[in-house]
C-alpha cells in the first residue's frame, strides 16, 4: 500500500502483494527513450552537520567513494551548524570541513550534489514555545531545526554563498530535503505547499545569478503518487528549478513513471534526479526480517539484484539524470541500506554500484502455471523495482486482471478464482515500466 509519505510498504507475508480486479483496462506510460548519456551514478555521503565531524573521517569516506567509481556524491550541509547564531556569521570549523570535502571530492573526480537543510533557531518558524529565545547550547536542537524557515528569503544568503564558493565543482544545488515527508523531520509547520513554493522562488533566481551553469534541483520529494507535485504546480512552482530531485527508495520505477506523467500533464520537461534510492538488507536468507524497519527488508542478494535492475532500467531513460544510492555504509541493524556493512565488509551490492556505468539489461520476469485442486496457481519471479499487470484471457476474452508487486525475494504467487476453471486460458504478465510482457498457456 502507498504510505502517507509516498513510499510503498509491503506486508510481512512472503507471497507478494496482489490487487485483483475483474475484467478492466490498464493505462500505462511508456518509458522508452532514445540512446543518450547514462545517468550519473552516485552515493549518499554522511555530510557535514557540525564542527564535531572530523576531516579525517570525511576524507576516508571520499576515498571509499572514489574506489566505487561514482561520479557524484550527495552531500548535506546543516544550515544550523554553519550559521548557528545569525545570517552570515559562519562557524569557521564547519566551513573548513565543507571546503575540505568539496576539494577532496574534486581531487578524486567526484562532484557533490549539495543541499542545505536544518533551519537555525534564529530563522526557524518553530512556535515560540518550542523555539524559546534561541540562546544556550541547545538552541538549534532537533525540535527547532526541523521547522521550515519563517522567511524563505533568509536562506538566500547562505545558499548563494555556498553555490558561488564552490561553483562548477558542484554537480547540482538542491533546495532542501524531503519537504513532503509525513514525519515532518525536515519541513515542519503549516502551509507546506505555499511555503516551499515561496522558498524555491526566492532561491532559484538568486542561485542562477551567482552560478548560472550549476543545476538547481527542487525537492527532494518522496511522494510517489504525484499529489504533492500536482499541488506545487497549482501553487506556481513551475520554472523555479532546473530539475526535480526524488527519493522513492523501494519501488522507484513505479514512482518515476507516475511523477513523469504528472510533469507531462503540466507541460514540465525538467529531468528527474534520483537523489536517494535503495533497499535495506535486514532480512535473513529466507526473506524474513531480522530487525524491525520502516522499509521492506530484503536479503543482501536481492539488494544487489534490485540496484542493478534500477541502473539497467534507467540507463536509456533520457529524463533521468542521476541515480544516487543510499548509502555507502549501513547505519544500524534495521537501516542496512549501505553497500558496506558495519564491520567494513563489502556486500554484493558494492560490486553492482562499482560497475553501474557499464551496459546491462534489465532482468525479465518469469512465471509458470500449475493446477491446485479446482484452481490455477500463477507463480514466478520478477525484478522487485516495479509493479506488473497480470491478465487472464479465456477464449480470447479478458476475464481477470491483477496488479502484482513481487515480495521481498522478488517472487510472486497468485491463486486464480476457481470460477475461471483450469484450462483453455492464456496468462500474460506485463511490466509497467517498459511494457515487457511474458505469457503462459494452459
Amino acid at each position: 500500500m502507498l504510505a502517507t509519505d509516498g513510499r510503498v510498504r509491503t506486508g510481512r507475508r512472503a507471497r507478494g502483494i496482489v490487487l485483483a480486479l475483474l475484467a478492466g483496462m490498464v493505462t500505462t506510460l511508456a518509458a522508452g527513450a532514445p540512446a543518450h548519456a547514462a545517468p550519473l551514478v552516485g552515493i549518499q555521503s554522511g555530510g557535514i552537520l557540525s564542527s564535531a565531524d572530523t576531516a579525517e573521517a570525511n576524507d576516508r569516506e571520499l576515498a571509499a567513494e572514489a574506489r566505487l567509481h561514482v561520479k557524484v556524491v550527495r552531500f548535506e550541509v546543516s544550515w544550523a551548524a554553519l550559521e548557528p547564531r545569525a545570517s552570515g556569521e559562519r562557524d569557521p570549523a564547519v566551513l573548513a570541513k565543507i571546503d575540505a570535502f568539496v576539494d577532496g571530492a574534486a581531487r578524486r573526480g567526484i562532484r557533490p550534489i549539495l543541499f542545505i537543510d536544518r533551519t537555525p533557531c534564529w530563522a526557524s518558524s518553530a512556535p515560540a514555545d518550542v523555539r524559546g529565545d534561541c540562546s544556550g547550547p541547545d538552541a538549534n536542537r532537533d525540535a527547532v531545526w526541523r521547522y521550515a524557515p519563517a522567511d524563505p528569503v533568509s536562506a538566500v544568503p547562505v545558499a548563494t554563498f555556498l553555490s558561488q564558493r564552490y561553483g562548477t565543482r558542484l554537480a547540482a544545488f538542491q533546495l532542501w530535503n524531503e519537504p513532503d515527508q509525513s514525519n515532518e523531520k525536515y519541513w515542519a509547520g503549516p502551509n507546506k505547499i505555499a511555503g516551499y513554493v515561496a522558498f524555491a522562488k526566492a532561491l532559484y533566481p538568486a542561485l542562477k545569478a551567482v552560478s548560472p551553469t550549476v543545476p538547481v534541483l527542487a525537492g527532494s520529494f518522496v511522494g510517489a503518487d504525484g499529489r504533492w507535485l500536482t499541488a506545487l504546480y497549482k501553487a506556481g512552482i513551475k520554472g523555479s528549478y532546473d530539475g526535480i530531485a526524488v527519493q522513492f527508495y523501494d519501488l522507484p520505477l513505479y514512482a518515476l513513471r507516475t511523477t513523469r506523467a504528472v510533469q507531462r500533464k503540466y507541460g514540465d520537461t525538467a529531468p528527474l534526479w534520483m537523489t536517494e534510492f535503495g533497499y535495506t538488507s535486514c532480512s535473513g536468507r529466507n526473506g524474513r526480517p531480522t530487525h524491525a524497519a520502516d522499509h521492506p527488508c530484503v536479503t543482501q542478494a536481492v539488494q544487489a539484484q534490485n540496484l542493478g535492475d534500477v541502473f539497467a532500467a534507467v540507463s536509456r531513460t533520457s529524463w533521468v539524470k542521476a541515480t544516487v544510492v543510499y548509502a555507502l555504509y549501513d547505519e544500524s541493524s534495521s537501516y542496512q541500506f549501505g553497500v558496506i556493512d558495519r564491520q567494513g565488509r563489502h556486500k554484493p551490492s558494492y560490486s553492482v554500484v562499482s560497475r553501474a556505468g557499464k551496459a546491462r539489461r534489465l532482468r525479465t520476469q518469469r512465471m509458470h502455471l500449475t493446477r491446485r485442486g479446482r484452481s490455477i496457481r500463477v507463480a514466478g519471479t520478477a525484478p522487485g523495482i516495479d509493479i506488473y499487470t497480470m491478465k487472464v484471457s479465456i477464449g480470447g476474452v479478458l476475464r481477470y486482471r491483477a496488479i502484482i508487486r513481487p515480495n521481498r525475494l522478488n517472487r510472486f504467487t497468485v491463486t486464480l478464482p476457481a470460477v475461471l476453471g483450469t484450462g483453455h486460458m492464456k496468462v500474460t504478465l506485463r511490466r509497467q515500466w517498459d511494457g515487457r510482457t511474458v505469457g503462459a498457456r494452459r
